[in-house]
């Protein structure tokens, strides 16, 4: 996990798809400054984020990686407009996973008398994945609070 940027112009960004308020690309290229490209592979992007996603547009591009995938979590254009966005899906799917399954585990043990293995896997799991995702998201904020776009 962590968090880089890129000082640059969007050169082509292939939208894979894009629902409610997450984008998928196939990949975001970029030309940077000193003339060279940087390709940024399978990304995933929230809604206010993916809409700056655009070929032409300049900027500073702020890129995070998570436990299962990586994307941009925020955009400084050249007009000093500023927006952040992290998708919190996984982070968000990861609680409810815990609870289901915490609520299967209490009732089994509580009802049955026995500790089923896969409710208790995905409670043992579920909880520092959760850690991890929530890790990330105030990584990317802290970053993206503390850097001036300069």
């Amino acid at each position: 996990m962590g968090t880089s940027y890129i000082d640059g112009t969007i050169e082509s960004a292939a939208l894979k798809r894009k629902r409610r308020n997450i984008a998928i690309f196939d990949h975001i290229r970029f030309k940077l400054a000193d003339g060279s490209n940087r390709t940024v592979g399978k990304s995933v992007a929230a809604g206010e984020i993916a809409d700056r996603l655009q070929p032409g547009a300049s900027g500073r591009f702020y890129l995070y990686t998570s436990i299962d995938h990586k994307g941009v979590h925020g955009v400084r254009d050249g007009q000093g407009k500023a927006v952040y966005g992290f998708p919190t899906t996984n982070e968000t799917l990861m609680l409810v996973v815990v609870g289901i399954n915490l609520a299967w585990l209490i009732a089994a043990v509580t009802l049955g008398g026995v500790i089923p293995i896969l409710p208790t896997l995905l409670v043992v799991l579920g909880i520092p994945a959760w850690f991890l995702y929530r890790k990330t998201r105030l990584e990317t904020r802290r970053q993206f609070d503390a850097d001036n776009g300069a």
